[in-house]
């Protein structure tokens, strides 16, 4: 056997190693994702938001000079008072 069988015999053996491996991990994660969902279905565990629910609370600010975005119900609030504003 020459050198170059042997480094495609260890070459392919490690390629079937990762792949075993890559398959385990996406059962892993596919396991954790069931089990997520589970959770999330029983009301007696606490778990946060879906991600759908929209912007995490860490985008839900504004900077200096942005208009802050329209939310439900924000336009029907009548305009503060002179003497309630900054």
């Amino acid at each position: 056997m020459t050198e170059h069988d042997k480094q495609a015999d260890r070459l392919e053996h490690e390629a079937d190693s990762l792949e075993q491996r890559s398959d385990r991990l996406g059962e892993d994660i596919a396991g954790a994702k069931e089990k997520v969902e589970e959770m999330r279905q029983d009301e007696t565990v606490p778990t946060a938001d879906t991600p759908e629910s929209g912007l995490p609370p860490e985008a839900n600010y504004t900077t200096r000079g942005d208009q802050p975005p329209e939310g439900p119900g924000d336009g029907d609030l009548p305009a503060p008072e002179p003497d309630e504003t900054d």
